[in-house]
């Protein structure tokens, strides 16, 4: 099996070239010189490794072990190294110098042959870090630390990176190193190979690196992607504490731009959809709800997570008219609500708020018909008069229904007399005439004058009466 012991040194040749360059040399090593080779034997002190054919060399065995002390590598492994020493003819190599034992002429050896160096970040001195490279002090500047600066400077403290040596003075005194070139180089490399195979429409897999309000940067092998808050889910109600820095995550491509170096990507792609569970909601249905917007005509309510309806504000209560969303529910608020309509084409819900008022249409229902009632003006229309009743029922006055069609004459807040004229329980119309409630009157005055003898008796007398109540009650059918 194959080991990459040095993911962050991906600059220069193949290591297929390196191998084969490395088998077809003999003897002629220098120091910093990258190879590659097979391991060849292992004991406690060393790992042996064939790099010639019939050269060997050694590395440090405590550069293969875990924080258990459990060794990372086996017989036949192939790995690349550096080369630190040639003295007496052995050839001592290390995977990343600084993990085990540097000194500052190894040190200058990798300044001078461009090799990465491990070191671990002991603190912050004046305008960077102060880093430790197996105990030679070195310094990173702040805008060297990474690509980004981290959020909180204090939390590279006490972890360990590998660096590029920026500058090498003083006889190892003054060390400079820098890990964002080396981020930067990676990066290049794994730009120009993605360029050649990320498509929009892909599923890539990446790791969290920042967690911002808009969205969260995902690192996609050493490029980074956006997936902007609004692609975190279907739901409004993105949640960022759901991430953790390090995490994987699977997001579609949703676009690219190479030259902004700009990778636009969706979780919310990778999800199903919330309109393939809709068959399980039907018309009459009370379901729970969440208020995630409000406007003007009403409110949007979130049944599911990204499964929405709208509440309109004409349905916001059967007894009392709702002037604003915001004087019967508010944003963030869990409701009950009612489902009255469905369109699964269009991928639309209308609902209707349940707020445990009597209901007065179910209550007085038909029984109302031709009777005389109380109400308010809520509304003046070019066409005629919404009007509340005093049980909160809305109903509607026509125009031709009106005692007077200067329409000037009717404000909201106005108490006014209706007949019910027609009701619709199922859909909730309700016809008013005013002219009707007059009529109405009329009648009932008229039956009391004349008394239900007389106007049944057979004197000339009543023979008037009743021919006058015929009269009224036939105007008050018209």
């Amino acid at each position: 099996m194959a080991t990459d012991f040095n993911n962050n040194d991906t600059v220069g040749e193949s290591f297929e070239e390196m191998l084969k360059g490395s088998l077809e040399r003999k003897d002629n090593f220098e120091k910093g010189e990258k190879v590659a080779g097979r391991v060849i034997s292992i004991n406690r002190e060393y790992v042996f490794i064939d790099i010639s054919g019939k050269s060997e060399a050694v590395i440090d065995a405590a550069e293969f072990r875990d924080r258990d002390g459990n060794l990372t590598v086996k017989k036949e492994d192939v790995l690349e190294a550096y080369i630190i020493s040639t003295a007496g003819g052995e050839i001592k190599l290390t995977k990343n110098i600084g993990l085990g034992y540097t000194s500052p002429e190894m040190i200058e050896i990798a300044h001078a042959n461009g090799v990465p160096v491990s070191g671990s970040v002991s603190g912050i001195v004046k305008g960077g870090y102060s880093i430790s490279i197996s105990g030679i002090k070195c310094f990173c500047p702040f805008s060297q630390i990474d690509i980004k600066p981290p959020a909180n400077e204090n939390d590279m403290i006490g972890k360990t990176f590998s660096f590029r040596i920026i500058q090498f003075g003083e006889r190892g005194r003054n060390i400079v190193l820098s890990r964002r070139a080396l981020l930067e180089e990676e990066r290049k490399i794994k730009e120009e190979s993605l360029r050649e195979t990320l498509h929009a429409g892909d599923i890539v897999e990446g790791r969290v690196m920042s967690i911002k309000n808009f969205g969260v940067f995902l690192d996609l092998g050493g490029v980074e992607g956006l997936v902007p808050r609004s692609e975190i889910s279907y739901s409004r109600y993105s949640d960022m504490s759901d991430f953790e820095i390090g995490t994987s995550i699977k997001a579609a491509v949703l676009d690219i731009d190479w030259d902004r170096k700009k990778i636009t990507l969706s979780i919310k792609k990778t999800l199903p959809d919330p309109w393939d569970d809709s068959d399980k909601y039907e018309f009459g249905q009370t379901v729970p709800g969440r208020v995630v917007n409000l406007i003007k005509s009403g409110a949007f309510v979130e049944i599911t997570p990204g499964f929405e309806g709208f509440l309109h504000i004409s349905k916001m209560s059967v007894t009392k008219k709702i002037s604003r969303p915001e004087d019967a529910i508010n944003i963030g608020d869990n409701i009950t609500v009612k489902v009255s309509g469905i369109d699964r084409k269009e991928r639309k819900i209308n609902l209707e708020l349940v707020t445990g008022e009597n209901n007065p249409w179910e209550v007085y229902g038909d029984a109302l018909i031709n009777t005389v009632q109380g109400g308010i003006i809520e509304t003046v229309k070019p066409s005629g008069l919404n009007i509340r009743l005093e049980n909160g029922m809305l109903g509607y006055a026509p125009r031709e229904e009106l005692l007077s069609s200067d329409l000037k004459k009717y404000e909201s807040g106005k108490e006014l007399k209706v007949a019910v004229i027609r009701l619709d329980k199922k859909d909730r119309n309700m016809i008013l005439s005013e002219r009707g409630a007059l009529k109405q009157e009329e009648l009932e005055e008229f039956q009391k004058f004349a008394g239900k003898g007389v106007v049944t008796g057979e004197s000339s007398l009543g023979s008037m009466f009743k021919d006058q109540f015929d009269k009224i009650k036939q105007n008050l059918n018209k």
